[in-house]
């Protein structure tokens, strides 16, 4: 029989295998794509410069992010001093930029491992993460999301050291960057409540409006209300062809695509089709009333977690946190593949099952964009029950994660113990 010494080193030598593999392919990413600049990377470069240039976010030019978002799209103009760069030094530096990301969210995985005690060895843990980033790197690159992604990482961790206002300080620090992470924020509540730490409540909203408005204010007196232009800029998007809903309406239309279009704009591919405007007026009502459930069903599960135990479980609020995430994404109108990144840093503590199903899913992805990506551009049938196949299995992982299971009394203790009785 292996020892676990022995598997350890192996896992070592498999991480240090695919940590090469992925650096090299980002180089030869970086020397493809310098000459001809993704769309994505385009917005980032120019939004870069003209913060270089002394223009005013917002109000001198259109920025579709939150005000922190700026800031890893700045870095490269940032730690070259304000010198003038041209986009091939721009993207090698933020090429270096995402390499960092990675390394912060691989070490703030490995603080949380340490706190959760049914976790991958560190080894096999970095080796995993590693293999869905591999899987992913079609749209890790070249994309800013894996900041959000790391903010809302150590939110976990700040939770699990008992740490509520520096938890809420770090969601609201997300949520300037990518807005998403704010659905996580009632997920945390309800766990605080239905474990009566009713002080961690109150902490975690402060840290979290704090936050908010230690980012946003600077950029409102600077501003001015043009801030909140990014909030318009997406009400006005359309139903992007990879999102769940979109695959609905294109499995609907089946059997006659020729009926069916794409349009191009706001950085995206839109379907175009009859049942598209009652969709997208109805996908807001789904949202509110699936997210309702979920929340509901957390408040039922952590309140019989801690009647039975005196304790809310690590991996049951890791589960609704997952949970929170995949119905904002299933019932978005948009699903862009770099969502998956959202997901990346809580998917690696679940079963390794679990674990392998979601990086099944970060395949799927892979296959709809980019290599069959003109299938659904040019809808064809293949492309259609391709993208069918990915949106069932998410949702699928959904109720896989949440069903039914008996509290472990193994995870991590989040008792109230710093909070007697709020």
């Amino acid at each position: 029989m292996v020892s676990v010494k022995v598997k350890e080193t192996v896992f070592k030598w498999v991480a240090g295998a695919m940590g090469i593999l992925l650096l090299s392919y980002g180089f030869l990413l970086w020397q493809r794509k310098a000459t001809a600049p993704p769309a994505d990377m385009k917005l980032y470069f120019s939004v870069s410069t003209q913060l270089s240039e002394g223009k005013i976010p917002y109000r001198d030019f259109t920025v579709e992010y939150p005000p922190l978002a700026l800031l890893p799209l700045a870095i490269p103009h940032l730690l070259t001093a304000g010198l003038t760069l041209d986009y091939r030094a721009y993207s090698l530096l933020y090429l270096l930029e995402t390499f960092l990301l990675l390394l912060l969210i691989a070490f703030t995985l490995q603080q949380v491992a340490r706190l959760w005690p049914e976790s991958l060895s560190p080894w096999r843990l970095l080796a995993v993460y590693l293999l869905l980033v591999i899987l992913s790197k079609d749209f890790v690159f070249w994309r800013y999301d894996l900041f959000p992604a790391w903010l809302t990482l150590l939110a976990l961790l700040a939770v699990l050291k008992k740490q509520p206002l520096l938890a809420g300080m770090w969601i609201g620090l997300a949520i300037m960057a990518k807005l998403y992470p704010v659905i996580l924020v009632p997920v945390m509540l309800v766990y605080y409540l239905a474990g009566q730490q009713y002080r961690a409540s109150v902490r975690l909203v402060a840290g979290t409006g704090l936050a908010v408005a230690l980012v946003l204010l600077p950029v409102v007196l600077l501003s001015g209300n043009q801030v909140f232009s990014f909030l318009t800029y997406h009400q006005l998007r359309g139903l992007q062809i990879e999102s769940v809903a979109a695959g609905l309406v294109l499995l609907g239309h089946l059997t006659d695509l020729t009926r069916v279009s794409t349009e191009f704009n706001y950085g995206a591919f839109h379907l175009e089709a009859s049942g598209v405007g009652p969709v997208l007026k109805a996908l807001p009502v789904v949202f509110l009333a699936a997210f309702s459930g979920l929340l509901a069903l957390g408040w039922f599960r952590f309140r019989r977690e801690y009647g039975q135990t005196g304790t809310v479980s690590a991996d049951s609020l890791l589960r609704f946190l997952l949970g929170a995430l995949l119905v904002f994404i299933s019932t978005n109108k948009v699903f862009s593949p770099q969502y998956l990144i959202w997901l990346l840093p809580f998917v690696l503590f679940l079963p390794v099952k679990q674990i392998a199903w979601m990086g099944f899913i970060f395949l799927l992805t892979t296959l709809v964009y980019p290599v069959f990506y003109g299938q659904l551009v040019d809808p064809t049938v293949f492309g259609v029950l391709l993208l069918t196949a990915r949106n069932g299995f998410f949702l699928f992982f959904f109720v896989y994660i949440l069903r039914k299971k008996r509290p472990s009394s193994s995870l991590p203790n989040l008792s109230p113990t710093l909070y007697p009785n709020g």
